[in-house]
């Protein structure tokens, strides 16, 4: 008996999850094939690349994608 209520219990996980999967295909896509974690990009004013904000250089109250693009721009700032 308790058996049997086991296996009915997976059964209707394991539908609730193949349904749940078609309704995210049909309505664009999985969610694994898109990643939206949230992260905030912020544009390079350099070189107009855009960078997620934990990995950009901040330097003179912009964002960067690298040391040497942080560097041009506020040299060419001071002139």
């Amino acid at each position: 008996m308790l058996l049997r209520l086991l296996f009915l219990v997976l059964l209707v996980f394991l539908l609730l999850l193949l349904v749940k999967s078609y309704l995210a295909r049909a309505r664009g896509g999985s969610r694994r094939s898109v990643p939206d974690d949230g992260e905030e990009m912020a544009m390079d004013p350099q070189c107009q690349s855009y960078v997620p904000k934990r990995d950009a250089i901040a330097a003179g109250g912009n964002f960067f994608c690298s040391r040497e693009c942080a560097e041009r721009f506020l040299a060419d700032q001071r002139k």
